[in-house]
């Protein structure tokens, strides 16, 4: 084979890999900010009342079905500020979440714009757990397209 169709496979493998690496990238950045709020929830002492807002949709699909999931925006307030927090690692099947819904919501009492539920506590746990493993994956990946990608281009000069 000719050295064209050797840029040309590298060109598709480079490409291709760096998709996977901007996945990483995207499941990486997740992970540290679920880590974040995690690894700060022994400094949120102030608890306050919250209440669902609003209620966003999300629509799925696999080959088979079409199905909608939603996930819940929590507004709570500490000293007449509003703070608003969207759960979107919390997505349920529609109908779970109802409007005007109470939940309990511990924050940072120097910055109550960080808190985390406590009834969403486990479910953040679990995400920030899938996040690193799927970066992890894609990662490796994305590392082993890119090396081959170049090694073919460079095998072709």
């Amino acid at each position: 084979m000719d050295s064209s169709f050797y840029i040309a496979s590298g060109a598709i493998a480079l490409v291709f890999g760096l998709l996977l690496a901007f996945i990483a990238w995207t499941f990486f950045r997740r992970f540290q900010k679920m880590n974040g709020l995690l690894n700060r929830a022994h400094e949120m002492t102030g608890t306050a009342d919250g209440r669902i807002s609003e209620v966003v949709n999300v629509r799925r699909r696999n080959r088979s079905f079409r199905w909608t999931n939603e996930y819940p925006v929590i507004s709570y307030t500490v000293d007449s500020q509003n703070y608003t927090v969207s759960l979107d690692f919390a997505e349920k099947r529609k109908g779970h979440y109802n409007i005007g819904g109470s939940y309990r919501v511990c924050y940072i009492p120097s910055d109550p714009s960080q808190c985390i539920v406590d009834e969403f506590r486990k479910p953040m746990q679990s995400n920030r757990t899938q996040s690193i493993v799927v970066t992890v994956i894609m990662a490796f990946f994305a590392f082993n397209c890119i090396v081959s990608s170049l090694s073919y281009i460079f095998s072709a000069l």
